[in-house]
């Protein structure tokens, strides 16, 4: 099926995760291919299903010989998911975390395997080119010319200053619970306030962030938000954050959402974690604090809104400059297109 202009979604197998399922679908996958012209290049987007990366190696690049690239997006060994670290008192996810490490941390040696790897971020890349010397960094992209769709939907407070954040929401990755008792502080110092947010709760934490929300005024859950809900949700937001603290997988991620908040046109206060730094910089396109630092996000939070109206007019518009002159897609198209034709795999 063509979903655009030489985009297609092989629709024609169910894919299920196992062996057999995995393997039918690249020989579709490599028919399909073949159908379309002789010169092949694939970009393999990672899975948990680990044994269908290992399939891809031995059939598309050992037994059929095509370049096979990889998008190496995080440092698997670090997920979210088992950030918490090891107890006694909790016998089985030690034990799955010591088991999920162990998996990934020997899988890392077949990143030697493939032609080469697309990096989301400089700490990332430096870490990929422990395996592969061949890397290509290709940052957070949007489309800077996008129209962005709305609705008629209210996604705020009425007379407050609304701060906003989407996506994930993950206490440990996004450091929510310290940015919430920010908010509190906030409030308890006599400023309106409202903290909306939107996406879906990580399991565990659902229960009681729910709860949270329903104890605290300031707190707006909005769920999960389709495109043009999102945009509107975003568009109305007096500020939108990347409170995210320091974890290992954040120290190698470069969250996608930066780009998303730049490319409507608000204002951003985001940690100095990951490449964070390499694209904000501090009052001229947007703020950054220390990840981890109430005492110092509650100051800058009070000192944006203290300066709102002088603040939007001069960091907004660098802000639009930084996603045209920095994550425009259509930058990268060259880049990508050459890399992948590339035969090195060292």
């Amino acid at each position: 099926m063509e979903l655009g202009p030489n985009i297609f979604l092989l629709d024609k197998m169910k894919t299920s995760k196992n062996i057999l399922s995995a393997f039918f679908f690249l020989k579709e996958l490599n028919g399909f291919s073949t159908s379309k012209g002789d010169e092949k290049s694939f970009l393999f987007y990672p899975t948990a299903f680990i044994f269908f990366e290992f399939l891809t190696i031995l059939y598309l690049k050992i037994y059929k010989r095509y370049n096979v690239f990889y998008e190496l997006n995080e440092v698997r060994k670090h997920a979210s998911s088992y950030e918490a670290p090891m107890s006694f008192g909790k016998v089985l996810y030690s034990l799955r975390k010591i088991v999920y490490k162990i998996v990934f941390i020997s899988n890392q040696p077949m990143l030697r395997m493939y032609n080469g790897l697309v990096c989301i971020s400089t700490e990332i890349e430096k870490y990929g080119r422990r395996f592969n010397k061949n890397t290509l960094r290709i940052p957070i992209l949007t489309d800077p010319d996008i129209e962005i769709a709305t609705s008629g939907e209210k996604y705020f407070t009425e007379g407050d200053f609304n701060i906003g954040f989407s996506g994930s929401i993950h206490p440990m990755k996004e450091d929510l619970d310290n940015f919430i008792a920010v908010i509190k502080e906030l409030k308890n110092q006599g400023y309106s306030v409202s903290f909306n947010l939107c996406g879906s709760i990580f399991k565990t934490y659902k229960q009681d962030f729910l709860k949270l929300c329903d104890l605290r005024e300031e707190l707006n859950y909005y769920g999960f938000l389709n495109g043009p809900e999102m945009s509107t949700f975003l568009s109305q937001q007096n500020l939108l954050v990347l409170p995210r603290g320091y974890t290992l997988q954040n120290k190698y991620g470069f969250s996608t959402k930066l780009s998303d908040y730049l490319t409507h046109r608000k204002m951003v206060l985001v940690t100095d974690i990951s490449d964070n730094r390499l694209y904000i910089k501090e009052g001229i396109n947007g703020f950054i604090v220390p990840p981890n630092n109430k005492k110092l996000m509650y100051e800058k939070i009070e000192y944006i809104i203290q300066n709102f109206g002088e603040l939007e007019k001069i960091v907004i518009p660098n802000a639009i400059n930084t996603v045209k002159s920095d994550f425009n897609y259509k930058l990268f198209g060259k880049p990508l297109r050459n890399f992948l034709k590339t035969k090195a795999n060292t």
